[in-house]
């Protein structure tokens, strides 16, 4: 038996290191640009995208920003739902149900949805506002490309503050070496941050 439990606790430690790294068949971009080109580069994104080209989140760190982004794409006329932490969960519930069954294809959401939003047809996810720290860009990276997908997918991240560089690189680094991310390994369980 005891060889038994070894070949376990060897599996979940290879389990545990695969949740740290990036999928490597999820194309990984990052566009430098400055704070106010990144709404006329997401709507040259959105209308870019094929119609057939799967589910797309979007990512923003604040409540305000989600809802404001969200006016602007009505503006545009672009068919999207919002989600973040200060609306019901009733609410939250239905917004997430709709989404899965694919009755709108772009979500505008906090990193709420990061962690089990569990849909196979996600195949880009916008990171409008780069995340402040790695264990929450692993979260949004991993809502695409996932098993039962249809493609690939990829994660397309504006990137506009100096601070936000630093994160880059390591994000780069370990895409390129296929390894996990720095630090990750100490994470004992998710960070609360309201959203």
């Amino acid at each position: 038996t005891l060889a038994k439990f070894t070949d376990v606790d060897r599996f979940v430690n290879l389990s545990t290191q695969s949740l740290h790294r990036l999928p490597p068949h999820v194309q990984q971009k990052f566009i430098r640009l400055k704070g106010r080109d990144k709404l006329p580069e997401l709507l040259q994104l959105l209308k870019e995208r094929p119609s057939s080209g799967g589910a797309v989140l979007i990512f923003c760190n604040t409540a305000s920003t989600v809802n404001w982004l969200g006016y602007i794409l009505d503006d545009h006329k672009i068919k999207h739902l919002r989600l973040q932490g200060q609306m019901s969960a009733a609410a939250r519930a239905g917004i997430f149900a709709s989404f899965q069954k694919g009755d709108v294809s772009v979500l505008v959401c906090t990193d709420l949805a990061s962690r089990g939003l569990d849909t196979s047809s996600v195949q880009l996810v916008v990171n409008y506002d780069f995340p402040d720290t790695l264990q929450d860009y692993l979260h949004r990276a991993g809502r695409v490309g996932r098993v039962g997908s249809k493609a690939p997918g990829a994660v397309v991240s504006f990137v506009t503050h100096r601070w936000d560089v630093d994160l880059v690189r390591k994000i780069e680094t370990a895409a390129r070496k296929r390894t996990g991310l720095p630090g990750m390994d100490s994470i004992s369980k998710p960070s609360l941050k309201g959203g």
